[in-house]
């Protein structure tokens, strides 16, 4: 999507992944500038042009351009990327130069050393190289500061930027140690709904659908017994006797307020076993949970897997307690039974906990 000046925006509310998308000579210099940024380095920060994303360059010309880049050369194993602009530069009608020059450095461009070979290796573009040496870092600082202003610019970078500083500050992750590259996009998209502090159902569904893209479901108030520590159980004429302030009956209690169940699914086959005890999606799923809701209540993950995708009991396919089923009658619906408890949290459960 576009602004009123028909610059396109990045879209905040989907994963950045125009680094990986060609690069065209249709693009606006703006555009085409901030898509180079995303795959190495920043222009107007580094000091010299060896160590920016591309050359810059002038287009000569005293006719209208209709476009802004009129030539993308990708960089090489030995050659930087280069682009050549017609919006900016010291020469041409728009330029600071006068146009008796700007002809001058066209009747050079239009003289050939010899014939048979490309125009450009053949031209004389002694001044034009070195008009572009003076003039690369003037086209980096004005394009600089076009990206220091548009805040949908700042937060694409990882470094530097006061519009991402704030939303990192917001999100939790604005101190050293507490970035996450796997989580970090989502928090940064939904640092409105972080900064907040109120621990809500929907609050966690959503941040964990969105970092995993899997449909996330909450049951609350998940009853279960909780075992009481032997030094606080009620011991008559001792300790922790005292009617309606501490005395307990037996070694647990019956709570619903400190346990809640999250539900995953249901899945494909491969997403179901990436969140099985051991696998890396399953712990970077741990701690986005512990990040959000911290150790003050503790979680059962419920891993929901397709009715069609629920594989034949096969010997040497499947795992016995985790993917293996008999044949599931068509009315059953998805393979829910697969429940881990207390992924997040530090309360015991007893064998005895209801449902």
């Amino acid at each position: 999507m576009a602004d009123d000046a028909r610059q396109s925006l990045p879209d905040l509310a989907e994963p950045a992944t125009v680094a990986a998308e060609p690069l065209l000579e249709s693009f606006d210099f703006f555009e085409l500038l901030r898509r180079l940024e995303q795959r190495r380095g920043l222009f107007g920060h580094s000091g010299t042009a060896d160590r920016e994303p591309a050359r810059l360059g002038q287009h000569v010309r005293l006719s209208f351009s209709a476009r802004d880049v009129i030539k993308l050369q990708d960089a090489g194993e030995k050659a930087p990327a280069r682009v050549t602009v017609a919006n900016l530069g010291l020469l041409g009608p728009e330029g600071p130069m006068p146009l008796h020059l700007t002809r001058w450095v066209l009747d050079r461009l239009s003289q050939r050393w010899f014939t048979g070979a490309d125009a450009e290796q053949t031209s004389d573009t002694t001044f034009v190289d070195f008009v572009n040496i003076l003039q690369h870092r003037m086209m980096a600082l004005y394009y600089r500061a076009w990206a220091d202003a548009h805040p949908a610019v700042q937060v694409e970078r990882s470094v530097g930027g006061r519009v991402r500083a704030m939303l990192e500050a917001m999100s939790g992750i604005g101190l050293p140690g507490t970035q996450d590259p796997e989580l970090d996009t989502v928090r940064l998209r939904q640092a409105g709904s972080l900064a907040s502090q109120i621990d809500g159902a929907e609050r966690l569904t959503q941040f964990l659908a969105t970092a995993f893209k899997v449909p996330v479901q909450i049951k609350e108030f998940v009853a279960a017994w909780i075992s009481i520590p032997a030094a606080l159980q009620t011991r008559l004429g001792k300790a922790h006797a005292g009617l309606g302030r501490g005395a307990t009956i037996g070694p647990r209690v019956f709570s619903r307020q400190s346990r809640i169940e999250l539900r995953v699914g249901p899945l494909s086959l491969d997403d179901f076993r990436s969140f099985l005890p051991g696998e890396r999606r399953l712990g970077l799923f741990k701690k986005a949970v512990r990040d959000m809701i911290g150790e003050t209540l503790d979680v059962d993950l419920r891993i929901v897997l397709a009715r069609d995708a629920v594989p034949s009991p096969q010997v040497g396919t499947v795992q016995l307690g985790r993917t293996a089923w008999l044949a599931r009658p068509a009315d059953r619906g998805d393979a829910d039974d697969l429940r881990l408890h207390t992924i997040v949290g530090w309360r015991p459960q007893m064998a005895e906990a209801a449902a």
